[in-house]
């Protein structure tokens, strides 16, 4: 039996891109374009390259899905809609907000906005990572929009939305027995936006405010951060392995996702696998993921992140790692993620159909 052929197109090759993409090569066909945004001047030649892979490849598809919306999601929207090929757009994050104050966001950049806008409006349906993505009140800080999410921004969108988690296989994750004491790391890419986005300048104030704590930054771009004099118990570490990554989480005693906006990210679940405490800011699915298994920063605040510390540094550590890692091992399973495979049958079998307003 012929399988059937997806059309895949995506802008980034995270591990979270592989993972589906593996996991789509198990019932389909895949064939896959990448959308480079990297060099603004060439956003003309990547869509004449994705028209031309797109129209090549288009009328033996059964389903076009485009991995974040954005410049790489217009075209397979705009020629599903019209060459009636139903068509899917995976939501992450920053394709569903806007956030002025750090200049982040689809939603903060004109052409991107319209671009992105265009994408929903037209495509079949929506995959969110999480719910927050749809419409959500945002109270962590009060420098940007008070409701975030993509019905905010493109109040016209008809497609109908399935959220889907990730997912993760525990056993690629050591538990830590061996850890440095009063230790917190956080992952991310660390230039000048995210050096804010992530909460770096709150755990660089906070290393400032105690110098008995030990903290691991790690993520590429750390030369163009906006640090002057790192204090001494403060360690940037540029890019790792994926396997010297995971062997820093379980090493280390917390874990921080202090970030102004997310979508759902992995890191946390991944540290959390490896017996990180989480401490995390009340921010789309940060709280979910943590549970009652760490802290949460309801608003960014020095003064609250310190009475955080202060209660996270006089608990059970062993339990408190136990405890985070068995949550993502019951809530977050593996095969949460092969959702994608039932909904991706779903929509090539129901086509274009939209819901009714």
């Amino acid at each position: 039996m012929n399988k059937k052929l997806v059309l895949y197109s995506h802008s980034v090759n995270s591990s979270f891109v592989r993972k589906d993409l593996v996991l789509l090569e198990r019932e389909y066909h895949v064939k896959k374009f990448f959308f480079d945004p990297k060099r603004k001047w060439l956003v003309p030649y990547q869509f004449m390259c994705q028209l031309f892979f797109l129209l090549i490849n288009l009328r033996r598809s059964s389903l076009l899905i485009t991995q974040f919306g954005g410049y790489q999601s217009f075209l397979p929207s705009l020629l599903g809609k019209i060459f009636s090929r139903p068509s899917l757009i995976i939501l992450g994050g920053s394709d569903c907000v806007s956030f002025p104050s750090i200049n982040y966001g689809n939603f903060n950049r004109p052409l991107l906005k319209t671009l992105t806008r265009w994408s929903y409006e037209m495509v079949t349906h929506l995959s969110p990572v999480h719910k927050s993505l749809v419409r959500s009140k945002y109270t962590y800080t009060d420098d940007d929009y008070p409701e975030q999410g993509y019905e905010v921004f493109c109040p016209k969108v008809t497609a109908e939305y399935t959220e889907l988690h990730y997912g993760y296989d525990h056993n690629l994750f050591t538990f830590g027995k061996e850890r440095i004491p009063n230790s917190f790391i956080t992952v991310g890419y660390l230039n000048s936006a995210n050096y804010y986005r992530k909460g770096i300048d709150l755990i660089i104030e906070l290393a400032i405010r105690q110098p008995i704590l030990k903290f691991t930054i790690v993520g590429g771009g750390i030369d163009d951060i906006p640090v002057d004099d790192v204090p001494k118990n403060v360690q940037f570490l540029k890019s790792v392995s994926y396997e010297e990554l995971t062997a820093l989480y379980a090493s280390h005693e917390y874990y921080f996702q202090l970030s102004l906006c997310e979508g759902f990210p992995s890191a946390i679940c991944e540290a959390m696998l490896c017996g990180c405490i989480p401490i995390g800011s009340d921010v789309a699915a940060i709280s979910e993921i943590i549970g009652d298994t760490g802290f949460v920063l309801s608003y960014k605040s020095s003064n609250h992140l310190d009475g955080l510390i202060e209660k996270a540094l006089q608990i059970d550590k062993t339990k408190g790692a136990l405890s985070a890692r068995h949550r993502i091992i019951e809530k977050y399973p593996i095969n949460e993620r092969e959702k994608l495979l039932t909904l991706c049958a779903r929509i090539i079998k129901e086509g274009v159909k939209k819901k009714k307003i």
